[in-house]
């Protein structure tokens, strides 16, 4: 999609063009929201109500079969093997079971701290349930993978992200892959969380800062200006393994309980994607927990979408979930069902709805195609009561919401030339405001009391105008002898 050649030119575009383009966003919409969102549902085997100890001693993962990680030796080969076993049956658990251990687990400090952590109960403190630790992450690093290692697991490293918790106890985390927004191999300062499986007390691997000729390439891509820094001596009280580590920076988004680390697997520019659908979900939620005014007051005045829409711009590589407010005509409004139970649960309510609301811009060339709005994927829990829905609505709207992605969708093209593609800004809110058209009885009313106060004010004005006409005329031809120059001077014909 290209947008160019903005102009200051405000011309009425057809409303046939609008529902054209509304029309292509319909083919997609429905099964975008909610077939092309994975469903997280297991399997009804998968589903059964079983326990954690159960799962691990199923997939001999175990507290008994985990004993390698009490042994007081160094992080060895076997050691990481094995942790990366646990890792795995950690993220292939049903989503459901995993919600329900997630909800039974203990603070690490209950687990982890005490003057005896390190001693010979260690073993008791190494329990088939899991731990939560919440604080702040200061060192994230990887921890190379050996060629078999990687190979079992597909990726070349992990993660060993370092969170201090609350109430000062230290804890190492093995995930997958950290926030990429964490820089590695320096200090850092950022609210995290996690949820996982504790391996050991006192000890863990111990990433191995980068070559030399390596350090340069880190500090130059990655880090900027900063100076890399090795990884902290001093032993963890706890080392977990955790399908994930989550993060809440200092935003309205953040502060709702979303974690940001979910926004990594988006993908901008595609229709919505595997790595799109927690995400999705976990806004959705965080909205339904805060008020609309609450939304409203962040996100302020209604914004100008040009930067939104524009892919030059890139506008939500810095921006995703920034909230914000729009102004348009809703055409379409539909209520779009979840299945899920899962998802239900998650985010309290069995259904959302999705509208398509047009904003007015100054005049773009989408496409090839002169435009003076813009159509906005729009996602929210509630409607106000009385407003028209459906396929074809002619609704004016205000919406406050959070901006996710740019979400790219098809435009059907006569005589079987290939689709365009467009893209527009998806976003998530709680509730759209609607603002209803006036009844006629209203609009004649309200046009007769204009009226008769134009004619009042015009005559007043003639009264004034006779008396001030000539005033004026002097004074405006006085500013402008003054703003004369002296002299005219002409340019040569070689100037």
């Amino acid at each position: 999609m290209r947008i160019a050649g903005l102009h200051k030119q405000t011309t009425l575009q057809s409303l046939r063009q609008r529902m054209l383009i509304a029309s292509c966003l319909a083919s997609v919409s429905a099964a975008t929201c909610t077939a092309e969102l994975p469903s997280a549902t297991p399997p009804a085997a998968e589903a059964a109500d079983t326990s954690l100890e159960n799962y691990l001693a199923t997939w001999k993962i175990d507290q008994a079969s985990r004993q390698i990680f009490v042994q007081s030796i160094p992080w060895t080969d076997a050691k990481q093997l094995f942790a990366l076993r646990v890792m795995a049956r950690l993220a292939l658990a049903p989503q459901a079971l995993t919600a329900k251990w997630n909800a039974q687990a203990t603070a690490v400090s209950v687990a982890a701290s005490g003057p005896d952590a390190n001693g010979p109960d260690a073993k008791q403190k190494i329990q088939d349930q899991f731990v939560r630790i919440s604080g702040r992450a200061i060192f994230v690093a990887p921890q190379e993978l050996s060629a078999q290692q990687a190979e079992i697991a597909d990726r070349k490293q992990i993660d060993v992200v370092r969170i201090v918790g609350d109430d000062g106890v230290v804890v190492d985390v093995l995930t997958n892959s950290a926030s990429k927004h964490w820089p590695r191999w320096q200090t850092i300062d950022e609210p995290a969380a996690a949820i996982g499986l504790p391996l050991s007390t006192g000890q863990g691997p111990q990433p191995i800062f980068p070559a030399a000729e390596n350090v340069t390439a880190i500090e130059s891509a990655e880090n900027k200006r900063a100076t890399l820094q090795q990884w902290p001596t001093a032993s963890p009280a706890l080392l977990i393994a955790a399908t994930r580590v989550s993060w809440y920076p200092p935003t309205p988004l953040g502060a709702l309980g979303v974690d940001y680390g979910l926004f990594d697997t988006i993908v901008d520019g595609k229709k919505l994607v595997a790595g799109d659908t927690d995400a999705f979900y976990e806004i959705v939620a965080a909205v339904g927990r805060v008020t609309q005014a609450g939304i409203e007051t962040a996100a302020g005045p209604p914004c100008d979408i040009v930067p939104m829409i524009d892919p030059s711009q890139d506008w939500f590589l810095e921006h995703r979930g920034e909230p914000i407010t729009i102004k348009g005509t809703a055409l379409r409004a539909v209520r779009i069902a979840i299945d899920d139970p899962i998802r239900r649960e998650q985010i309290g309510t069995d259904h959302y709805w999705e509208l398509f609301v047009f904003v007015d811009t100054l005049l773009i060339k989408v496409n090839d195609r002169l435009q003076e709005s813009y159509p906005l994927v729009c996602c929210v829990r509630s409607l106000p009561e009385g407003m028209p829905t459906g396929e074809n609505i002619n609704e004016h709207v205000k919406i406050s919401a959070f901006a996710m992605k740019r979400y790219e969708y098809p435009i059907a093209r006569q005589g079987g030339e290939p689709d365009n593609r467009q893209e527009t800004p998806l976003l998530i809110g709680k509730q759209a405001v609607w603002v209803p058209r006036p009844s006629p009885n209203e609009t004649i009313s309200t046009l007769g009391w204009v009226f008769t106060l134009l004619a009042g004010v015009v005559g007043l004005l003639l009264l004034l105008g006779a008396w001030s006409l000539n005033r004026d005329v002097r004074k405006q031809r006085k500013i402008a002898r003054n703003q004369l120059p002296d002299r005219v001077t002409i340019p040569r014909a070689d100037e």
